[in-house]
């Protein structure tokens, strides 16, 4: 059954309707009829089945049949402060940890990022890495599309805004393994860490730890940028116990 969301406020008296992006969809892509059933979700835990009622040019409706709570969103909250990468590289990254269950993503301007965005540059890419998001989140069913913040310089991060919990992956770090780590914390909100390209300066290594976070090691291996965070992510999907049915 294909899922869509919709807002709370696109749902009333039992029943529901969509616009936009999702109309076409619909109509042209799976080609539905009336009858036909839809599986919705209000983007904050609740899905709905419904079945087609109605078609027009700028709406469909349907009918609520059934509400219950969303099964797939993970207990765990983990927020990844991702260095910007190259062009390119942000999209995928947000799109596959939106399938392993990542609660929101950070861009972060960091010293050896090698794209700089501008405000209106920023703005653009905010609207196409929100649309990776929900493109991601339905397609492996999410309760939620995870937030995408706009880009933020390294030096915005305060230690109150934060997780409790954080984690940087860097490969200075020789002593503390990241399954030392995860495996003996209890925290329900964590943040991850993630250089550009280049990785952390040595100022920002200081920095992220006078924040409080934790420097771990991923091996002797070096990960690439986008591969480091979502190697994270999945180790604390696993240990949280959220990859069983």
């Amino acid at each position: 059954m294909s899922k869509f969301f919709v807002h709370q406020n696109q749902i009333a008296n039992g029943y529901a309707t969509l616009t936009g992006a999702d109309v076409n969809h619909i109509v042209k892509v799976l080609r539905a009829q009336v009858g036909e059933f839809l599986l919705l979700c209000d983007g904050e835990g609740m899905d709905y089945e419904t079945q087609i009622c109605n078609f027009s040019r700028e709406a469909v409706t349907v009918k609520i049949c059934k509400a219950y709570p969303c099964l797939t969103e993970p207990k765990i909250h983990v927020t990844l402060y991702q260095g910007i990468p190259k062009q390119g590289k942000m999209e995928w990254i947000i799109e596959k940890c939106t399938e392993m269950g990542i609660s929101a993503i950070v861009p972060v301007q960091m010293e050896r990022s090698v794209v700089h965005l501008t405000t209106d540059s920023a703005e653009k890419k905010l609207d196409r890495w929100y649309k990776t998001a929900e493109a991601a989140a339905k397609q492996c069913g999410r309760g939620k599309i995870p937030a995408v913040s706009m880009p933020i310089a390294i030096e915005q991060l305060t230690k109150e805004s934060l997780p409790s919990l954080l984690l940087m992956p860097y490969e200075g770090e020789q002593v503390t393994p990241i399954r030392q780590v995860i495996s003996t914390t209890k925290a329900d909100s964590v943040g991850i860490f993630i250089g550009p390209e280049g990785g952390f300066t040595s100022k920002e290594v200081s920095f992220l730890l006078e924040q409080g976070a934790q420097s771990v090691t991923l091996g002797r291996r070096i990960l690439r940028t986008e591969t480091a965070g979502l190697a994270v992510l999945t180790m604390l999907m696993y240990e949280r116990d959220e990859l069983s049915y």
